[in-house]
C-alpha cells in the first residue's frame, strides 16, 4: 500500500510538471564541436549546467571546480528552521550529483584570469579553459554587522536561516519560545541583493504561525526591519504580505538597516535611511540610529560574490548592481559582454531579477544552448526573460507563489488563478514536490 507521504509527494511532482518544460537531447542532435569547458562552482547552477552541456555535446570535456564534498538543498533551510524537514534530508554527497563523464576537481578557485583564459586554484594551480561557466554563487557576510559572525549563530538568541547550522539552531530556539510565553522577536532583511529574497518573510510568518499553533502567540511582539519601502515587488505580492503582516500584528519598520548587535545585552542597532540603497553607508555622528531590545533576533546577512570574483575584471562597475561584486552579463543571452567565451548565471550574475533556484532552472538550458552555439561559431539566440519564483510560506500549509520576470512583470505558471492568494496546493509543491524535482529533474538537466 502506498503511504500518504509518498502519495502526496507523487502528486506534488505531478503538480510540478505544470511549472517545468522538459528538454531532452538524443544522440543524433548532439553537437560534435570540441572544446575544454571549466565550470567554476558545483552548486545548483554548476551541476545543472554540466548536465545540460554533457547531454548536448558528443565529445564533452567538462570540469567542475568545487571544494565542498556535501551538496546542500538550500531551499530546505527554511523548512528545517520550521521543523518541516529534518536536517539530514537536504544533504547529498557532491560526487553522487556530478553528471557521468564530467570531471570533478575538488578544489577552490582563488583567481580569475579571463584575459588569458585561465583560473588559479588553491591546490592545482593554473587551469586553462576554452570556455568558462562562472557560477560560484554568492557568499554571506555576517561580519559586516558589527558584533556579529557566522560562528555566533544560535548563541545569545541570534539566529539566521541562511546557514545550515543556523537553521537547525533556529528551530531549537522556536521550540524554546513556547516556554518563555512572552518577549520581543525581531526579524531583519538586508540591503544587498540576496539569494531567496523571500526567506526573511517566510521565517517571520512561520514563527508567528508556529507560536499560534502552540497557543503561545499572545505574549510576543513581532517586529520586521527592512531596507526598502515595501515588503516585496511586484505590488500584488507586497500588498498581500503587508495585509498578512497587519492582520497578524507584525510591525514593519521600513528604511532601517541593521548595523550592529550587542549579543550580551541583547540589543540591535539600526541605521535610519533617507532612501533605500544597496551601497554600504558610513556611520557618523550625524547618523540617526535606533536601538532595539530583543529576546529573539533573526538576521539576514549582507551578501555578495566571492573575493576572487570581486577582484577580477568581470563584475559590474556602474549602476546600483555594482554593489556586491555581481558579474556583468547580458540580461537575455547570459553571455559576459566583454568576454564572449564566459557564461554567467545563478546567484553571482548581475541580473535584474531575484536570485532563486527557480531562476537557475530557467537560466541553465538557455545558457547551455547559447554556449554550444558560440562554440559552433554561431550567434547565441536563446533568451532569458528574467523568470523567477519565490514560494513564500505564509503559514504551515499555505504558500504565496510569487512568479515574475524582468520589469517585475507577472509571469504565473497557471494564469487563470489569482497569483495574489496563498494556496494549499503550493504548500504541497514546496514541502513535498520541489526537492525530488530538484534532485531528479533539475540537476539532471531534465527541467
Amino acid at each position: 500500500m502506498i503511504s500518504r507521504r509518498k502519495f502526496i509527494t507523487a502528486g506534488a511532482v505531478g503538480l510540478g510538471g505544470l511549472v517545468v518544460t522538459e528538454r531532452a537531447f538524443d544522440f543524433f542532435s548532439e553537437s560534435k564541436v570540441k572544446a575544454k569547458i571549466v565550470i567554476v562552482g558545483g552548486g545548483a547552477a554548476g551541476i545543472t549546467m554540466a548536465a545540460y552541456l554533457s547531454d548536448q555535446l558528443r565529445y564533452d570535456d567538462i570540469t567542475i571546480i568545487e571544494p565542498n564534498e556535501i551538496h546542500h538543498y538550500q531551499p530546505g533551510y527554511t523548512l528545517i528552521a520550521s521543523g518541516t524537514f529534518t536536517p539530514d534530508e537536504i544533504l547529498k554527497p557532491t560526487k553522487e550529483l556530478i553528471p557521468r563523464g564530467v570531471t570533478w576537481m575538488k578544489d577552490r578557485v582563488t583567481e580569475l584570469n579571463p584575459d588569458n583564459n585561465s583560473v588559479i586554484t588553491a591546490q592545482n594551480g593554473k587551469v586553462d579553459y576554452d570556455f568558462l561557466v562562472l557560477v560560484p554563487g554568492c557568499v554571506t557576510d555576517y561580519e559586516q554587522i558589527e558584533g556579529l559572525s557566522k560562528e555566533m549563530l544560535g548563541e545569545s538568541d541570534v539566529h539566521s536561516i541562511y546557514d545550515y547550522n543556523g537553521a537547525k539552531k533556529c528551530y531549537e530556539a522556536l521550540q524554546k519560545l513556547t516556554s518563555k510565553k512572552e518577549g520581543r522577536l525581531v526579524f531583519t532583511d538586508t540591503y544587498t541583493k540576496l539569494k531567496c529574497g523571500g526567506a526573511p518573510k517566510k521565517i517571520t510568518l512561520l514563527t508567528e504561525d508556529f507560536l499560534k499553533k502552540k497557543e503561545s502567540r499572545q505574549g510576543f511582539q513581532f517586529d520586521y526591519y527592512c531596507n526598502s519601502t515595501n515588503l516585496m515587488t511586484p505590488a500584488i505580492f507586497g500588498d498581500r504580505l503587508q495585509h498578512l503582516y497587519d492582520e497578524r500584528k507584525i510591525d514593519v519598520h521600513y528604511k532601517r538597516r541593521l548595523v550592529s548587535v550587542d549579543s550580551a545585552a541583547q540589543k540591535a542597532v539600526f541605521q535610519v535611511l533617507e532612501e533605500p540603497t544597496q551601497a554600504k553607508l558610513p556611520i557618523s555622528a550625524e547618523t540617526e540610529l535606533v536601538t532595539v531590545d530583543y529576546d529573539f533576533l533573526h538576521v539576514t546577512p549582507p551578501m555578495g560574490t566571492p573575493d576572487f570574483v570581486r577582484n577580477s575584471p568581470l563584475p559590474i562597475t556602474e549602476g546600483e548592481l555594482r554593489h556586491g561584486g555581481w558579474v556583468k552579463v547580458d540580461q537575455e543571452t547570459l553571455v559576459h559582454p566583454d568576454y564572449k567565451n564566459i557564461m554567467v548565471l545563478g546567484d553571482a550574475a548581475g541580473l535584474a531579477t531575484s536570485k532563486t533556484g527557480a531562476a537557475i532552472r530557467m537560466q541553465a538550458p538557455i545558457a547551455a544552448a547559447n554556449l554550444v552555439s558560440i562554440m559552433e561559431g554561431k550567434e547565441p539566440t536563446e533568451k532569458y526573460d528574467g523568470y523567477t519564483a519565490c514560494p513564500i510560506v505564509t503559514e504551515y500549509g499555505k504558500v504565496l507563489m510569487c512568479e515574475f520576470g524582468y520589469g517585475k512583470e507577472l509571469n504565473p505558471t497557471i494564469p487563470f488563478i489569482d497569483p495574489g492568494v496563498e494556496r494549499g496546493m503550493w504548500w504541497v509543491l514546496k514541502a513535498h514536490g520541489l526537492k525530488p524535482m530538484y534532485y531528479q529533474g533539475m540537476l539532471k538537466g531534465l527541467m
